[in-house]
């Protein structure tokens, strides 16, 4: 799933993208009172993607998953949203995404998207919330907060998996994400 995942927003990059160049990255951000440290960056001309991962979680095993994509070659939402749906959450999708409105937003656009992913190997789900928004400055700037949660084929046990995982802390993700300053 992380190489579907990591392919889909690559591809989105390289869709939109041009030359390479670099900046300074933030090393450590912190979301749910954790500290997530930057292990993947890449910049072009048009887009730049930043992923954050707890000490001692790399790409290849991870359990909760930050990131933090720039989109410079759109100045609204609504430029890459139709394209995005249909790349990435649409094909690996379970269900149809939660879209939320964020009303308590100063910037132009703010939605957060609440979506679940599955890999062809089916060993667990992905938890997704991925707030977008148009700046005042019309920046067009992604944060996506990713969670594993296993999966064992069986009903029960799985829902009581997704039920675990979410139920004590999905309210305050979703609070805290729809908050978070995105400049």
């Amino acid at each position: 799933m992380v190489k579907l995942n990591i392919f889909a927003i690559v591809s989105l990059v390289f869709l939109f993208s041009s030359e390479m160049k670099s900046d300074e990255v933030r090393k450590v951000i912190k979301f749910a009172q954790e500290d997530y440290e930057i292990i993947f960056s890449d910049e072009t001309a048009s887009n730049s993607i930043k992923e954050y991962l707890r000490k001692k979680e790399s790409l290849e095993n991870w359990n909760k998953m930050v990131t933090i994509f720039d989109w410079k070659n759109v100045s609204q939402v609504n430029e890459i949203l139709p394209k995005y749906m249909e790349q990435v959450i649409t094909p690996n999708s379970i269900r149809k995404p939660n879209i939320l409105k964020n009303t308590k937003s100063e910037h132009k656009e703010d939605y957060i998207f609440e979506f679940f992913l599955s890999p062809a190997s089916g060993d667990y789900i992905e938890y997704n919330l991925h707030r977008m928004v148009t700046t005042n400055t019309n920046k067009v700037i992604s944060f996506i907060f990713a969670l594993k949660i296993p999966m064992t084929g069986k009903k029960e046990i799985d829902s009581a998996n997704v039920k675990n995982a979410l139920e004590p802390n999905r309210i305050n993700w979703i609070a805290e994400i729809g908050s978070i300053p995105l400049e």
